[in-house]
C-alpha cells in the first residue's frame, strides 16, 4: 500500500478511528498487528506467507539462542536463523541475477547450459524487514539485547510494523519490542504528536513536491538517452539526486512521523546528506539505519579500521554488499564500487592533508567547507548514474554523450514545467536544510504551534499547487 495512494488515506483514517478507540486496552496489539498484514498484503497476499514463516522461525530461534545451555548452541539457531534469513533473501531477490551471470561467463567459454531461471515474484520490501529479523537474533547471540521476546504476538508486531515495514528505516529489536511491549504512550505532550504530523507533512513535501516532480525528468532521459545532449543528462543526474533523496527521505520521515503521532520513536534515517563533507561523513547521513547495520554486524565483526589497508579491504566489502542489497544488477556493484574507491581516495587525502603544514582559519576555511560540499555532491550524483541506469550498456552511452560535451541548450527544454517545480521545491529544500544545518532547529523548537501551524500550512498550499499526485511508487520498495 503506497503512503500516497487513496487506499492508504481511507486504511489510515480507519486504523486512527481504532486507535483511539483501543489504545489502552489489550486489543491494540493484535489491531496493530493484524493493520500490519493488511497493509502489506495490500500488494500481493501472498507476500504475507512469507513474513510470517520468517517470523516464526527467528522467534524460535531467538528463544533457542536466549535459553541454550551452551555457547555452541545458541551459535547453532543463530546461524540457522542467518541460513534462512539469507537463503530466503537469497532465492527470492538474487538467484536468477546468479544464474544469469553464470550463463553470460559459461557462453563466452563456449559453454552453453540453456536457460535456467525462474518465474519469481520478488516480495516487497524483502530486503528491510529480512535484516531487521536478522539484527533480532544477532543482537540476542552478540549479548546486545538482554532477553527474548517470548510473546509471538508481540514479536509478529515488531517484524511487521506497518509505518517502516517495507522501506525503513531498518529498526532494532532493542529499540522497538520494548515499545510493542509498553503499548504506546498515552500521557506523551502535544508537542510530540505535532512534531510528527510536522514530519509527516515535510516528508511529504519531499515526496510528491521534489522527487516525483523530479522523476519526470529522469524517466524521460534514462528511457531514452541518445535523444538528448551532454547538458540533458547533467540536468538529469542532478534531478535523480534530488529525486532519490526526496523519495526515500520522504518516506522515513512520513514512517517516523505516522509513528511519533502514534506514540512510537522510531531511530532517524537521513541528516541532510548533501551537506556531506566527505565521503564517509555522506555514510553518515544517508539512510542511516541501514550504514550502521553494516558497520555493527559486518564492518567491525571483520576487524573494522585498525589499520589502513585492513579498513579499505572491510569498507570495500562493505560497500560492494551494500551494492548487492540495493539490487541484483551489476549496476549497483558497480556504484558500490564507486562510493568504496572515493573513501579509499578520501582516507589518502585526509593522510597527505594531516602532514600537510597549511592550515586553514577563518573565511579560507568556510570557503573550503563549501567547495568541498559541492565537491561530495557533484562525485555523490555521479555515482547514482548506475544505480539508476537499467544496465551498464546504458551507463556507458550517457558516459559517452557526457563526454561529447555538447552543453547547448536546445530549443524547447524536454520536460520545462517539471523542470521549474523542481527548481521551486529544491529551492525550498535547500533553505531548509541549510537552517537546520546551521542550528536554527533549536530556535524553531521554541516557536509557538501556530506559527509552525502556518509554515506547515504554507508548504501544504505549495505542496497542493506545484505537486506531482501521479501516485509514483517509492524507489526503495524494490529493494
Amino acid at each position: 500500500m503506497n503512503f500516497t495512494s487513496l487506499g492508504f488515506l481511507v486504511f489510515i483514517t480507519v486504523f486512527t478511528a481504532a486507535f483511539m478507540a483501543l489504545a489502552r486496552t489489550r486489543l491494540f496489539t493484535p489491531l496493530l498487528l493484524a493493520s500490519s498484514y493488511i497493509f502489506y498484503g495490500f500488494w500481493d497476499y501472498r507476500f504475507c506467507t512469507l513474513l510470517a514463516l520468517t517470523t516464526l522461525i527467528d522467534f524460535y530461534c531467538g528463544l533457542r539462542i536466549a535459553d541454550a545451555p551452551n555457547r555452541a548452541t545458541a551459535r547453532l539457531f543463530m546461524q540457522l536463523s542467518l541460513g534462512t534469513n539469507l537463503g530466503v533473501l537469497f532465492f527470492f531477490k538474487y538467484f536468477n541475477f546468479f544464474v544469469d551471470s553464470a550463463h553470460i561467463a559459461l557462453s563466452s567459454l563456449g559453454i552453453d547450459i540453456g536457460e535456467r531461471t525462474l518465474s519469481i515474484i520478488l516480495p516487497v520490501g524483502i530486503s528491510f524487514y529480512t535484516f531487521q529479523n536478522l539484527s533480532y537474533a544477532l543482537d540476542l547471540y552478540l549479548g546486545h539485547l538482554d532477553k527474548p521476546e517470548r510473546s509471538l504476538l508481540r514479536y509478529a508486531t515488531f517484524a511487521s510494523f506497518f509505518p517502516q515495514l517495507v522501506a525503513g528505516p531498518i529498526v532494532r529489536a532493542r529499540d522497538l519490542l520494548p515499545q510493542i511491549q509498553n503499548g504506546p504512550k498515552h500521557d506523551v505532550p502535544f508537542a510530540f504528536r505535532f512534531a510528527g504530523l510536522e514530519k509527516l507533512i515535510w516528508g511529504y513535501f519531499l515526496k510528491l513536491g521534489l522527487a516525483d516532480n523530479a522523476a519526470a525528468v529522469v524517466d524521460a532521459r534514462f528511457a531514452q538517452p541518445e535523444f538528448f545532449n551532454a547538458l540533458n543528462h547533467v540536468i538529469g543526474l542532478i534531478c535523480f539526486s534530488l529525486q532519490i533523496y526526496g523519495d526515500f527521505a520522504g518516506y522515513s520521515l512520513i514512517a517516523i512521523g505516522l509513528s511519533q503521532m502514534f506514540g512510537y520513536t522510531l531511530c532517524e534515517n537521513f541528516n541532510r546528506p548533501y551537506f556531506a563533507r566527505g565521503m564517509r561523513d555522506f555514510w553518515r547521513r544517508w539512510h542511516i539505519s541501514l550504514s550502521t547495520w553494516f558497520r555493527d554486524y559486518v564492518y567491525i565483526p571483520m576487524g573494522g579500521g585498525r589499520s589502513g589497508w585492513l579498513r579499505i579491504r572491510n569498507m570495500t566489502i562493505v560497500m560492494l554488499v551494500s551494492g548487492l542489497w540495493h539490487g541484483a544488477n551489476w549496476t549497483f556493484v558497480l556504484w558500490g564500487a564507486m562510493h568504496a574507491a572515493l573513501m579509499a581516495a578520501e582516507d589518502g587525502a585526509r593522510w597527505l592533508a594531516a602532514r600537510s603544514p597549511i592550515r586553514l582559519t577563518g573565511i579560507p576555511l568556510a570557503a573550503g567547507r563549501l567547495l568541498t560540499i559541492g565537491l561530495v555532491f557533484l562525485l555523490v550524483t555521479l555515482t547514482w548514474l548506475p544505480f539508476r541506469a537499467n544496465d551498464l550498456h546504458t551507463v556507458w552511452t550517457i558516459l559517452g554523450i557526457i563526454g561529447d560535451g555538447d552543453f547547448s541548450l536546445p530549443r524547447g527544454m524536454q520536460q520545462m514545467s517539471y523542470l521549474v517545480r523542481v527548481v521551486v521545491f529544491a529551492g525550498v529544500v535547500l533553505m531548509i536544510d541549510a537552517m537546520i544545518e546551521l542550528g536554527a532547529n533549536r530556535r524553531y523548537a521554541g516557536v509557538n504551534v501556530v506559527a509552525r501551524s502556518m509554515a506547515c500550512s504554507t508548504l501544504v498550499l505549495l505542496l497542493l499547487l506545484f505537486g506531482n499526485f501521479a501516485n509514483r511508487s517509492f524507489i526503495y520498495f524494490q529493494f
